[in-house]
């Protein structure tokens, strides 16, 4: 598409700067990540949910990874992009990297689809959905035979489907739906069974696997509460507590749940957290210890993620005058002035400037150029080359 003139592959930046981790696409799925932009926050990470400085027994079990603002200022900033890189370090052997490789542990991605009503049901078939999609299931059948699952209290029914690698025909049968389908209605044999599936058997299968316990990272948890009442998210905290912290269920002492969120969702769901009574042994608030903040970055930390989006794209061959070319280093500096530091504002502004300044034969991207292109509004649609 004649990007090769800056010595690029490809436009470096994203159309949509919003991460969506299982997109192939690496400008989407968060593969480029700048470790030195977000250094403070992975040690938090490490310290807190993996218990580093001293055990995984003694991590925090809850927190928030937050950023300050509403639904719209609160995305973007990379709480997605610090868990998406967490989990594939910790997933790099189980947590080889960690305690020695004595305690094997791993940490799995969970996600909504839309908007939905906050119902705990979501968070189990989630949690399944992504379990066989990242491969546990099959790293339990690569581990353990049907013997040993059910021995360890695995249901003779789920011991054989994870065995023969129909973990998700398996579950699937059981439901009206697909694991993709987020409804509960006319489910009820499904619902009924789906605790038991989840909090006692998935986690007794993962224990004879040999794992200590793992981290879910439950990705833009507003999608359940922002659209509910607050008679709805009370009781659904309060399930969701009962579920993973109290007695009654294998996954107790099992996960550590990483809820990411902007402020005002976090508020919302501390309340209800309060509420339910779990403040006091399990506290959840954006500014309490067990929670992190990812600010905004510096310019430096900027400049950095910038230069990661262009150097994966760049053509082995190709020497550049500077590790943010075709863009001068003031030009880099006064969109990321302009943009308020905001991640997702600037690296969308990025990906429209490479765009307009190859169709109009620029070879190097001045902050004159830049000031000539207007700054799309969050629901526009930015454009292809082939569209130019």
């Amino acid at each position: 598409m004649g990007y090769e003139v800056y010595g690029l592959r490809e436009n470096p930046f994203p159309r949509v700067p919003i991460l969506a981790p299982e997109s192939r696409d690496p400008r989407e799925n968060g593969s480029i990540f700048c470790v030195n932009a977000r250094a403070a926050e992975i040690k938090a990470f490490e310290e807190k949910y993996i218990g580093t400085k001293t055990s995984f027994d003694d991590r925090f079990r809850a927190g928030f990874l937050w950023a300050e603002g509403g639904r719209t200022s609160g995305r973007g900033m990379g709480k997605t992009a610090l868990g998406i890189y967490m989990k594939h370090k910790i997933n790099d052997g189980y947590g080889k990297n960690y305690f020695g490789g004595s305690e094997k542990i791993f940490c799995s991605y969970i996600s909504f689809p839309k908007e939905l009503k906050a119902k705990i049901d979501f968070v189990y078939r989630a949690s399944l959905r992504a379990f066989i999609k990242e491969g546990l299931f099959a790293h339990v059948q690569s581990t353990s035979g049907k013997a040993a699952l059910t021995s360890a209290g695995v249901g003779e029914e789920l011991s054989a489907a994870i065995v023969g690698n129909q973990g998700k025909e398996y579950l699937e049968g059981l439901s009206r739906y697909s694991l993709e389908v987020f409804s509960t209605a006319w489910d009820t044999k499904f619902l009924t069974k789906l605790p038991d599936l989840f909090l006692n058997q998935t986690v007794r299968a993962l224990e004879t696997a040999g794992f200590k316990g793992g981290i879910l990272l439950i990705d833009d948890v507003e999608n359940l509460t922002d659209k509910s009442t607050p008679r709805e998210v009370e009781p659904f905290i309060k399930d969701f507590g009962n579920a993973f912290f109290r007695a009654g269920y294998e996954a107790r002492n099992f996960f550590t749940l990483v809820l990411t969120t902007h402020d005002q969702s976090a508020q919302k769901i501390s309340q209800a957290w309060t509420v339910a009574g779990l403040s006091a042994a399990f506290p959840l608030s954006e500014r309490s210890q067990a929670s992190i903040l990812v600010p905004k970055p510096d310019m430096g930390q900027c400049i950095d993620i910038v230069a990661q989006y262009l150097q994966h794209y760049r053509k082995k061959e190709y020497k550049p005058p500077s590790n943010v070319h075709p863009f001068g280093r003031s030009t880099v500096e006064g969109v990321i002035e302009e943009a308020a530091y905001h991640p997702r504002r600037f690296l969308g502004r990025f990906n429209r400037l490479v765009v307009e300044a190859l169709s109009a034969g620029i070879s190097e991207i001045t902050p004159e150029f830049a000031k000539t292109v207007p700054e799309l509004k969050e629901e526009e649609t930015l454009p292809g080359i082939e569209r130019l």
